[in-house]
């Protein structure tokens, strides 16, 4: 019965409908236009400010919408986690360099401080390598501090290797597990991905053992294609253990074909596995040393996207924010993203980097008040000291009278500690807070406890 009412109901409304169309066929189109119009007609008024600024309209690239006469919508620049597409900046020649040495066999490190892009660069190359259908390996070391860890990422990561030769056999898992000597576990992960896996007990020699296989599969393809076994954040490998980069260096000779492409930012570590002269790596790999991205290229990235993004920005401003955050190209976007997003107009102006600079200080600050407090009282005196003034002779008398320590060697002391924990830098012969948000929180308070 309430079905049979609810037919009814609508088939009285449709023919009210017609009836209105009908007898009131302009008041009807006036209403009908209003509504389909009405809404778009609404968003071009609110894109009209007061002062009478040419309004920018909606733009599908990068969803630019207006709200009280001021741009929103998806940032143009990204922090954080690795760069890619669009959000890449620079490094032409270090990508173009280690697509070169892998498509011919040769051995790579890329060294920097942290976030500087090495991963970036890496993730760029690969891009590249896979229109050459490379066969790769990546593995972020830092992520797997175990044996079972590391081995599981090298085997899983294999197998998924597009174009294995595994892959033409009827039965892929069981054709690839046969290759290595240790056998793994096999389990669908919830994207429908297989995973392999060794017993949490797994020892150093089984992790060797797959590290060789793995290294066999790779050089098994490389007549046919690029090969590289890629190993981010290699300076962790030392904590998994202190022999693997000796066992990495014989299977490398014994695969003389297979990239090995590293990349690393603990500069001590890196020494102690490629620079030194009893490092195991020795001699086994071009450098490949990153350094700032060039100003002008910055400033002309920086001011591009905020232009495509719907806003303006002076070279002046781009390089106000690179003076103000850089070197690292990561505290250049991060800076930029939030200026973009402080930004009330569509100008982005200087007083735009100073709230933005005191916006990224003002949310980190409960991070920076916990790493503060378990620092002894000579590092927070050179911390701040050194955050109001950077200077070249930390050892100096005066230096050492105003951080209220007793002799030079406390303040060395202190400096081995900060720089180990990488937040202080010896930069262009200049001691200097290494990031620049933690900086800004401490000349905020000179009077700051310590």
């Amino acid at each position: 019965m309430r079905v049979v009412q609810h037919e009814v109901l609508g088939a009285t409304r449709a023919w009210e409908c017609r009836c209105v169309r009908q007898l009131y066929p302009v008041w009807y189109a006036t209403f009908t236009i209003l509504c389909c119009w009405g809404r778009r007609a609404l968003g071009w008024l609110l894109a009209f400010r007061q002062d009478n600024t040419r309004p920018i309209f909606y733009t599908n690239r990068y969803h630019t919408l207006w709200y009280n006469g001021v741009v929103t919508g998806n940032n143009p620049y990204h922090f954080g986690t690795p760069v890619e597409g669009e959000f890449f900046v620079g490094r032409e020649s270090e990508v173009n360099t280690v697509v070169d040495r892998v498509s011919n066999g040769i051995n790579v490190v890329l060294l920097s401080p942290r976030r500087y892009g090495k991963t970036s660069v890496l993730l760029r190359a690969e891009t590249q390598l896979a229109t050459q259908k490379a066969a790769m390996v990546h593995i972020n070391v830092l992520r797997h501090p175990s044996y079972a860890a590391f081995a599981s990422a090298l085997a899983t990561n294999a197998f998924n290797i597009r174009g294995g030769a595994w892959h033409r056999a009827r039965q892929a898992t069981f054709e690839f597990v046969k290759r290595l000597r240790v056998r793994p576990v096999i389990t669908m992960e919830d994207d429908g991905k297989l995973k392999l896996s060794f017993d949490p007990g797994l020892a150093g020699h089984d992790a060797s053992q797959v590290l060789s296989d793995i290294l066999g599969l790779l050089a098994a393809e490389r007549p046919h294609r690029p090969a590289a076994l890629i190993l981010d954040e290699f300076q962790a490998i030392i904590d998994l253990d202190a022999h693997l980069p000796a066992i990495l260096k014989g299977l490398v000779d014994e695969h003389p074909n297979v990239s090995l492409v590293t990349a690393g930012s603990k500069r001590h570590l890196m020494e102690r596995l490629y620079l030194s002269r009893n490092a195991p790596l020795f001699n086994t790999a071009e450098k490949i040393a990153l350094g700032p991205i060039p100003d002008r290229l910055m400033a002309t990235w920086l001011v591009r996207r905020a232009a495509h993004a719907g806003k303006r920005m002076t070279m002046e401003t781009a390089k106000l924010i690179i003076d103000v955050a850089g070197p690292v190209p990561d505290d250049i976007q991060h800076l930029a993203h939030t200026v973009f997003l402080s930004s009330l107009t569509d100008q982005i102006s200087a007083q735009d980097v100073t709230a933005g600079l005191g916006a990224i200080a003002g949310q980190l600050e409960h991070v920076y008040s916990e790493q503060f407090s378990v620092m002894s009282i000579g590092q927070r005196r050179v911390l701040r000291l050194l955050a109001i003034t950077p200077v070249s002779a930390p050892g100096a008398a005066s230096f050492v009278r105003r951080a209220g320590l007793a002799n030079p060697s406390s303040v060395k002391k202190a400096l081995d500690v900060l720089e180990e924990a990488e937040l202080v830098v010896h930069r262009d012969g200049i001691w200097q807070v290494a990031d620049p948000f933690i900086a800004t929180w401490l000349r905020r308070d000179g009077t700051k406890d310590i």
